[in-house]
């Protein structure tokens, strides 16, 4: 990606004889899709001339050291990124032995990969014509001021992806510079490198006669500074009069140089690339970090311009809340457009609710990592409440996520403040009382904030299912929400429209109590259907849910924390949790209590394996997999013996059935002296290393009536059922067995 103040250099120039070219570590790592695959297509350009006698690349010591560390260092918190430095690795592997990489430059005096290069510049640069490969804006300046400084032909820029080299404006260079030293300064970054760049930009600035980038061509025309909101809805906003055109001679466009004027500030932007064009304007970089929005001719009003004055105003300084910095104008001093923060990451939309897309590009995230994502969005809406801020159009394409889990909000210029209403809406997102309603003629209330909160919240831990959804609907959103009829089960209430697939197992792993917040707010008949769960109700049950998924004493089944669990949750803690045998998915298989057995059933196989053999053997009834689908025989679960299934009980033979649930003899309850549990129940109290009993009332029962000890023993392997038989033993018997125990 390039702007129109690149000037694009041709990599053979570097390659030969009397040229060098270098590789910083950022290349290898970045991660925005415009920029990735540059140095491969470089080097596809590059390597005849390199294997015909020119020079490889050069990609020092220090910088495959980071990459490493980089590999093992990342990879249990941003696993995408150590893959990028693990590919990156390979590939130098590869393109050394080809002879396209050279890696044998090192410097053991500074730990810095920068000093290293500015070294071998200023050593060299009487020999070679040299280039460094780099997005980081620090060595760039710093090697266009060495050039100019020795008059020599030192170049730093970075790798297009048709294989160029990229080499910005001195005027780009130091715009940029001052960016990242405000950045670095207002979040605590490198001291090192804010020491670097304030001693770089004043001496690149005299080098090139150059302005800084903060004073503005012209007198600047600041937004109102009288212009605040007003104390967070307060109740006294009262519906603006309708918006109205705002008359422009032009719009920008990529190329187009624009005039930014904030608060107390003003200066010119140069729009380079297009980055998304909506429904009402188009988004232009201007750099690495920031964006402009220009309207499309529709959407240049009234309301729009003063809905950024006071957002510009608002001081707003929160990472994640792209609220406008700045309004933008056109070259005649028009209203146009807005400045905001580049947003990271990806819309919801195209990521957590598309699944495929979702284990692609997220492969080792969890239920947890959902949960983060959901405080991280309510932490940005709390903070534009305490504001006076309705963001009005939530909707997941106005949410990003990135890799590290933070939320960025977008689309400021539609959010509501000070009665000027936000003019759009989507359908799924609005609350009962806006529908039908024309979203720029009603102000939003907080309860239909509140509405829309709970439905984006439902939806990302749903992975992009709607709350209202459910069998037998032709599905009319607007229709659906009106009616409020929740189909989700909970407790007895087992709505039969429940929607097919999994979704029923992930609504059943949800933590309760943010489970209850869901059917309250969403069922019509609910607690909270009218008045809503707050921003700060929804952030407390959230971290609930994220210390229990982090407790396995309170989350005791472990698939509670998948994205997409195949069955229900566990009955209870003591519910036995097994692999499939048949597919190997993990903890698919959980028991099913037999209340009138009093125990665990275990099927044979998880619900995936089983539904698609039933499906199997219903379209082809004479395949192998259904004259297999039950068999006649069976092995015994304890003596692994064969025999027929019909004769089996719970994976048991008839003789070790009767074994199983026979009372143990040699455990006697200490309060009644009567045996009081079964042999299976004793395995399953050992095979968990948990202490077994020593009385009826711990293991749940209540001791029998006290008997003569004439009375007869059960006979040996007899079930139980209903409650023990005593049997009579000797006084040394039970003082034997007092002391084992």
């Amino acid at each position: 990606m390039t702007g129109p103040q690149d000037e694009l250099l041709d990599p053979l120039e570097f390659v030969g004889p009397d040229g060098r070219m270098f590789v910083d570590t950022n290349v290898f790592m970045e991660t925005r899709p415009e920029l990735q695959g540059g140095l491969k297509a470089l080097i596809q350009r590059s390597a005849d001339k390199i294997l015909a006698g020119g020079s490889a690349l050069v990609v020092p010591s220090k910088v495959q050291d980071e990459l490493t560390r980089n590999q093992h260092k990342l990879l249990q918190t941003y696993p995408e990124r150590a893959a990028k430095a693990r590919n990156a690795l390979a590939f130098l592997a590869s393109a050394s032995t080809q002879g396209l990489i050279r890696n044998d430059l090192g410097h053991a005096s500074n730990p810095y990969a920068d000093d290293l290069f500015l070294d071998v510049f200023e050593q060299f640069a009487d020999r070679y014509d040299m280039c460094l490969l780099t997005f980081d804006i620090t060595p760039k300046l710093r090697v266009r001021l060495l050039a100019q400084q020795l008059n020599r032909r030192l170049v730093a820029g970075h790798p297009t992806q048709h294989g160029d080299i990229a080499v910005e404006s001195a005027e780009l260079l130091l715009r940029k510079g001052h960016q990242k030293l405000e950045r670095l300064v207002a979040g605590g970054g490198d001291s090192r490198e804010i020491s670097t760049l304030q001693e770089v930009l004043p001496e690149f600035a005299r080098a090139f006669a150059l302005v800084s980038p903060g004073r503005a061509r012209t007198a600047p025309q600041r937004p109102n500074p009288d212009l605040r909101p007003a104390a967070a809805f307060d109740g006294a906003a009262t519906l603006q009069a309708p918006d109205t055109l705002l008359p422009f001679t032009s719009l920008p466009t990529e190329g187009h140089h624009v005039t930014w004027k904030s608060t107390d500030n003003s200066g010119e932007y140069l729009l380079t690339a297009q980055l998304g064009e909506g429904g009402e304007g188009t988004v232009f970089e201007v750099d690495s970090h920031t964006v402009v929005k220009i309207f499309d001719t529709d959407h240049v009003t009234a309301h729009r311009r003063a809905k950024v004055e006071l957002l510009v105003n608002s001081g707003f300084n929160v990472v994640g809340v792209c609220a406008p910095t700045a309004l933008v104008l056109n070259e005649a001093d028009e209203f146009v457009g807005y400045a905001m923060p580049r947003a990271a990451g990806r819309e919801l939309q195209r990521t957590l609710f598309n699944r495929r897309k979702f284990e692609r590009e997220f492969p080792s995230w969890k239920k947890a990592d959902l949960v983060d994502i959901c405080l991280s969005f309510l932490r940005k809406v709390e903070y534009l409440h305490s504001k006076n801020v309705l963001l009005g159009d939530i909707n997941p394409k106005n949410v990003m996520v990135d890799e590290n889990k933070h939320v960025s909000l977008i689309d400021a210029d539609s959010w509501q403040i000070n009665g000027y209403p936000c003019p759009v809406g989507t359908p799924m997102f609005t609350s009962p009382r806006m529908l039908g309603t024309a979203y720029s003629e009603d102000l939003r209330t907080p309860q239909d904030e509140l509405y829309a909160v709970a439905t984006m919240l439902f939806m990302i831990i749903m992975t992009g299912q709607f709350p209202y959804i459910r069998k037998g609907t032709d599905g009319n959103i607007v229709e659906l929400i009106k009616e409020g009829n929740f189909a989700f089960q909970y407790g007895s209430r087992n709505n039969k429209d429940q929607p097919d697939g999994d979704w029923k197992y992930m609504w059943s792993h949800i933590h309760k109590p943010v489970k209850d917040l869901f059917w309250h707010t969403f069922h019509n008949e609910g607690q909270r259907h009218a008045q809503r769960p707050t921003v700060i109700e929804w952030i407390e049950a959230f971290q609930g849910y994220r210390r229990f998924l982090d407790d396995p004493r309170l989350n005791f089944d472990p698939m509670s924390n998948d994205l997409y669990p195949i069955r229900p949750r566990a009955f209870r803690p003591d519910t036995p949790i097994l692999d499939c045998g048949e597919c190997a998915r993990k903890h698919a298989i959980a028991g099913i209590w037999d209340d009138s057995e009093r125990e665990y059933h275990l099927p044979q196989q998880c619900l995936k394996c089983r539904d698609a053999r039933r499906a199997t053997i219903a379209q082809h009834p004479s395949s192998p997999v259904a004259r297999t689908a039950t068999p006649a025989t069976a092995a015994c679960k304890d003596c692994h013996a064969t025999f027929p299934r019909a004769q089996m009980q719970h994976g048991r033979c008839s003789s070790c059935s009767a074994k199983a649930t026979a009372l143990d003899a040699s455990r006697i309850c200490s309060d009644c002296l009567w045996p009081f549990i079964t042999n299976e129940h004793v395995a399953w109290f050992v095979s968990r290393g948990l202490n077994v009993p020593k009385t009826h009332a711990g293991a749940k029962k209540t001791c029998p009536p006290r008997r003569n000890y004439s009375s007869p023993p059960r006979p040996a392997g007899a079930r139980v059922k209903a409650g023990p038989t005593p049997v009579k033993l000797g006084f040394w018997a039970r003082l034997k067995n007092f002391f084992n125990n």
